[in-house]
Formats: C-alpha cells, structure tokens, sequence
C-alpha cells in the first residue's frame, strides 16, 4: 500500500493549474473581476465553521462567493488542491508541508481547532474485553493507525508523553478509519487511534480511553491557500477568515443551533445525533510556530520530507485580525 509520500509524489505529477489555483473569474462586464473561492473540506466535526458560515450566510454577507466542496478523504482533497480545482483547503498541519516540500504552493494561514483540557479530538482506545489493557502492554501487542498520517504523529506523541518510545510501538496499518473503527470494536485490533466522535460511540459500545489529546494542543487543523492566491487576494482571505471567526463565535453561543448542521454535514453517528457535545472553537490565529516545526522535524526524522524548510515558508502570517 503507498504511503502518504508515495502516494502525493504521484498525484503532484497532475499539477497543471486549472486557472488560477481554482479561481473562476466573474462573467459580469464592466466590473472588476472577483475570485470564485472553491475550498475543500472534509465531512469532520473540525470544519463545523465552514459549514456554518455557509448556511448562515456569512460568506455572502462578506460580499464573498464561496463554494465549499467536500471530499471523503484527505487525499482526494489534496489531489484536487494539486491539480488546481480547489482555492484552498481545511486540513491538519502534516499535508500542506508535504504538498509545499513536494513543489505545490500552499501555505496555511490560520489555526481554526485545537484541543483544549476540556475537549478532545482523537484517543488512543482498547478493544472490548481488553479494558484492562495498559499502554506499555497495547503498544507492543499493536495499535491500528495509519502510517506517516497526522493521527501517526498524534500516536507517536501522545505515547511518548507516558515515556513510550516510539520504537517500542507496533503499529497495525489500517488507513481507513471505519475499518479501523469496526476491527476495534470486533478485536480484531487490541488497540486503535481514533477521532471523534468515533471516540464516544466506541466508548458507548465499551472500549476505553487510555489517553487521549485533551490538553496537550498537538491536534489543530488549520485553514490554508495557494500562494497565487494569498498574492492576488489578500482582502478576499481576510474576509474569507473574518466570516469562519463569525461562525466560531456563533457556534459557541447557539451550540443547538448547529446541532442540525454537525449531524447533516460532519456525519455525526445516529445514536450521537441528539447528544454529543459541540465542540467549542477558539479564536483564529496564525499556526503556532512550535506546533509547525515539531510535525516537520518529525516529517524530516521519517524522511517523508527532505527539503529544509522554515515556519515562514509554509505559513502566511497577516491574514488573521
């Protein structure tokens, strides 16, 4: 099965721009012309925000014309970035530095998630009949993951902060996070990394939570677009920031307002509809330095990035207010 790297190095090869990263051109005479922002995104509960400024109208009441088009996977959205159909995307850290290493302009411009110590986004979990488990005893016997991904980082990560090296992990490669989901629940699998809200219906069903993200703030997922278009419309971005803001801080004060949104767009399960919390978002800011650099060295470290890079090359500072 190809790798993350493998796999980008081979859809790069498709990208030839398809107008300008995805930017479609006003058809109105006499006016001037004003970018179509077609931006990717994922059916996940970190891109609430787009999702409610869509419906509420937020991008609109910025004068903005923004198609969100979503993708069921990760890849899929990184190939249409690549082959110039999409502006921009909603992503984890990990992809735009590999894109950008492999010769595609993005950078990201803004963190829109992050967990806090009241909120988690992914866990470290156990099969049913394995809640006695511990984590020394689960990474030996194996954890279902996904190699050179972010949630193989969070893993790595969060192990090592119970002083699990991460040559002591085994690592059981199941890229798809149903599969993964349903190896768990059956055993297959002593042991899973998952997200929520795939989280609490495995912890419903009886798996446990050995350790999960709350706290640490290694989990953000940031907004980012190509450098063509960062130069030709840094106005357009800021508004494009402005109106998620708005939706973060609607989503924060009407959190069952949205409930009917998080269900439909970010595919919460039907036992979970009525009763998972909404997670809180904070205000936007640049990608933490720090954050950055620690996911590139790590990249570096597995050799899935060789180029040096530094924080100011893959990350546009300026856009957020």
């Amino acid at each position: 099965m190809r790798t993350l790297k493998t796999c980008l190095i081979i859809f790069l090869g498709l990208g030839i721009l398809q107008g300008l990263y995805g930017c479609r051109q006003s058809p109105e005479k006499g006016r001037q012309p004003s970018p179509v922002i077609q931006f990717g995104t994922l059916p996940v509960l970190q891109a609430l925000p787009l999702f409610v400024a869509a419906e509420k109208g937020y991008f609109k009441d910025a004068g903005l014309n923004v198609e969100l088009v979503t993708f069921n996977s990760a890849m899929e959205k990184d190939v249409a970035f690549s082959s110039g159909r999409i502006s921009g995307y909603f992503g984890d850290i990990m992809t735009p530095m590999v894109l950008y290493a492999n010769g595609t302009n993005i950078r990201m411009v803004a963190t829109n998630f992050n967990t806090s110590r009241e909120q988690r986004m992914f866990a470290i979990m156990t099969a049913p009949g394995h809640a006695g488990k511990d984590l020394n005893t689960v990474a030996a016997q194996g954890i279902a993951s996904s190699s050179n991904t972010i949630l193989d980082y969070l893993m790595v990560r969060l192990l090592e902060l119970r002083k699990i090296p991460a040559d002591r992990i085994n690592l059981v490669e199941v890229k798809s996070i149903p599969i993964r989901f349903q190896m768990l629940m059956s055993a297959q699998v002593p042991a899973a990394i998952l997200p929520e809200p795939l989280v609490t219906l495995a912890e419903m069903k009886g798996a446990k939570v050995l350790i999960d993200d709350a706290g640490p703030g290694i989990s953000a997922t940031v907004l980012a677009f190509g450098d063509r278009f960062l130069t030709q419309y840094p106005d357009t971005i800021k508004a494009f920031l402005a109106a998620v803001e708005k939706a973060n801080e609607f989503i924060n004060s009407n959190p069952d307002a949205v409930r009917p949104i998080m269900n439909r767009e970010c595919k919460v399960p039907e036992p979970l509809q009525q009763s998972f919390a909404i997670p809180k978002f904070p205000r936007l800011a640049a990608p933490r330095k720090e954050e950055v650099m620690d996911v590139y060295r790590w990249l570096k470290g597995k050799d899935i990035i060789k180029p040096e890079l530094t924080y100011t090359q893959v990350v546009a500072e300026g856009y957020v207010e």
